[in-house]
């Protein structure tokens, strides 16, 4: 039984490692989305589109998700191993920013 649940937290640590990583990603693209729509001109439509989908909408789930993961396990037990921290207080920011213009949006 223990060693089920080795395996397990193994599997769940490299699944949130993977989304830590992908939603840093997409935190880039969401920099280059507010390039992209602030300079019309910049790139071809199809990689802007991509761009766009992958940074405003995808990065904000994205984070939701990996920081909702985090505050339970921090909560459960110890934080996690192998996750590094500077990357969760960026993608933080991030997620901030990213509510803080998703507020300000619908207020117009």
């Amino acid at each position: 039984m223990l060693f089920y649940a080795e395996i397990w937290n193994f599997e769940t640590m490299a699944l949130l490692r993977m989304l830590n990583r992908a939603a840093f990603i997409c935190n880039i693209c969401f920099l280059l989305a507010l390039g992209f729509l602030h300079y019309k001109g910049l790139a071809r439509e199809d990689l802007t589109s991509l761009i766009i989908v992958m940074g405003i909408f995808l990065s904000v789930v994205l984070n939701i998700v990996i920081l909702l993961w985090l505050l339970i396990l921090l909560f459960i037990k110890k934080p996690p191993d192998g996750i590094s921290k500077p990357v969760i207080y960026i993608n933080a920011c991030f997620l901030a920013v990213q509510l803080f213009l998703l507020i300000k949006s619908n207020g117009n």
